[in-house]
């Protein structure tokens, strides 16, 4: 049993393509740094997504190692804000009717992050697109793009916590 769950793990390790990642030593006692995220304005016409980017942007912090969530008064080593760009929505694919039967959103954003003492992260913007069902009923409608823009809110968290582990936490990947 024991040869079994061993070699089970080595082979997962190995042939999964996931890598051990180590940040840079330079962090206090090993402790997490410490950022703050404020919640980016709404440069765009579509109300509430600058709480949906913010939000993915936290819980994407507080899923992984590195980076501990702090509130701005807390005295953080960074700080990230930003804006939500205006959002773009067309149609992609037709019925015969010639009504829409897709939509296409796109989602863009700019972050900075201040450091602490340091230069931080100059302005980076981060964009993706999505495709969602047309309905006849304005509530379905709705719903689609709500779910569109939170998957594209979560997706590009995790694209900014990629490059903030990059340019400012020294990650470093290792093979197991």
């Amino acid at each position: 049993m024991l040869l079994v769950c061993i070699v089970s793990f080595l082979s997962g390790a190995f042939g999964c393509g996931y890598r051990f990642v180590g940040y840079d030593a330079t962090q206090r006692d090993g402790e997490p740094r410490r950022i703050a995220v404020v919640t980016l304005e709404n440069d765009s016409y579509e109300p509430g997504v600058e709480l949906v980017v913010s939000q993915a942007l936290r819980h994407e912090i507080l899923g992984r190692g590195g980076l501990s969530l702090v509130d701005s008064g807390a005295a953080p080593d960074y700080t990230l804000r930003g804006r939500v760009l205006p959002v773009d929505t067309r149609s992609r694919s037709f019925t015969g009717d010639v009504l829409a039967r897709e939509y296409e959103v796109t989602l863009r954003f700019q972050i900075r992050v201040d450091e602490a003492g340091g230069p931080g992260l100059d302005d980076a913007e981060f964009s993706a697109k999505e495709l969602y069902l047309a309905s006849a009923d304005a509530a379905v409608l709705r719903k689609n793009r709500q779910e569109a823009l939170r998957y594209l809110g979560g997706l590009l968290a995790r694209r900014v916590h990629d490059k903030l582990d990059r340019e400012l936490l020294g990650v470093v990947s290792r093979e197991p």
